[in-house]
């Protein structure tokens, strides 16, 4: 049985990694990540006026949301997957998990944000294949 962990960001791109997973690795033990990023404030704008510490509260809060609904989507493909909520820089919290966690197989959506953050910011999945301590399938759809 293979271990499997699949980043989550309730984005088109992370719906699409987990139906993947769950068609894919149905039988395996799947682990559904998503990390609140506390390395930059993304989206201003949504939490003008809130201290940073009450920003984390509600991105860990968004978070939960996401994990279930993760589970949800999961269990509609007949899959039963295990939710973790980390915090940290996205890339380097999934390579870090993926290593805790002895996980043998990633599987991401290829990004998330808009095309300018990705010129500035980069991309996490292509941070993550460059680190990561195992296998990693970069889903585009």
């Amino acid at each position: 049985m293979e271990k499997v962990l699949i980043p989550f960001d309730g984005s088109t791109m992370a719906r699409g990694a987990l139906k993947f997973a769950c068609e894919k690795f149905a039988d395996d033990e799947l682990t559904v990540l998503f990390v609140v990023d506390t390395s930059i404030t993304i989206e201003p704008e949504r939490y003008v006026g809130v201290k940073i510490g009450e920003i984390y509260e509600k991105r860990e809060a968004e978070g939960e949301e996401l994990l279930e609904e993760a589970a949800e989507i999961a269990e509609e493909y007949g899959c039963s997957v295990a939710t973790v909520l980390d915090h940290g820089e996205p890339s380097k919290v999934i390579v870090k998990q993926a290593d805790e966690r002895e996980i043998d197989h990633i599987v991401m959506g290829s990004h998330s944000q808009g095309t300018i953050e990705r010129l500035f910011l980069g991309s996490v999945s292509e941070r993550v294949v460059e680190r990561a301590p195992s296998s990693v399938s970069v889903i585009r759809e």
